[in-house]
């Protein structure tokens, strides 16, 4: 078993270690960070359980929503992926916007105390990476308008 704060010591070597610019959460062992991977951004929170020191939990996110309405093909997508027994759980979820879902990756797991640095960085890669794969089969939701169809009509 480890400590929160040795949990949290190997998450924030990790980040530092991956040159990520992260941010720290309101809590300790909260961290957050933005890849810049294709097809989109993800937002990866790095996050040590506050209950159970010595768990890690990873959590990947879009960073965009998808219509509501696709809710039926998202959900027969993230049971196919999560029946393929994939490093990240994929889990359909609701939002403040009723007219929005959201879709996570998620992924937690226990850090035994003397845990190498390279076995810690390898699982946080690896779920990174599935993380990347489950939102890369994603295609985007959101088209940008066409030139003939301005984002903001002139109101005068």
């Amino acid at each position: 078993m480890t400590s929160q704060p040795l949990c949290a010591d190997l998450v924030e070597r990790y980040l530092c270690t991956r040159g990520s610019r992260y941010f720290r959460g309101h809590h300790d062992g909260e961290f957050f960070y933005v890849a810049n991977t294709r097809p989109r951004r993800l937002h990866v929170h790095l996050e040590v359980c506050p209950t159970h020191g010595d768990v890690l939990m990873i959590r990947v996110t879009p960073a965009c929503f998808f219509p509501a309405s696709d809710r039926p093909w998202l959900t027969h997508f993230a049971d196919t992926w999560n029946a393929q027994d994939r490093g990240v759980i994929a889990i359909v979820h609701g939002s403040s916007d009723p007219q929005r879902i959201g879709v996570v990756a998620r992924r937690s797991q226990w850090i035994r105390k003397g845990v190498s640095f390279d076995d810690f960085a390898s699982f946080v890669d690896a779920a990174i990476a599935d993380a990347i794969d489950l939102f890369g089969q994603l295609a985007p939701t959101v088209e940008l308008p066409s030139a003939g169809h301005p984002m903001l009509l002139d109101a005068g």
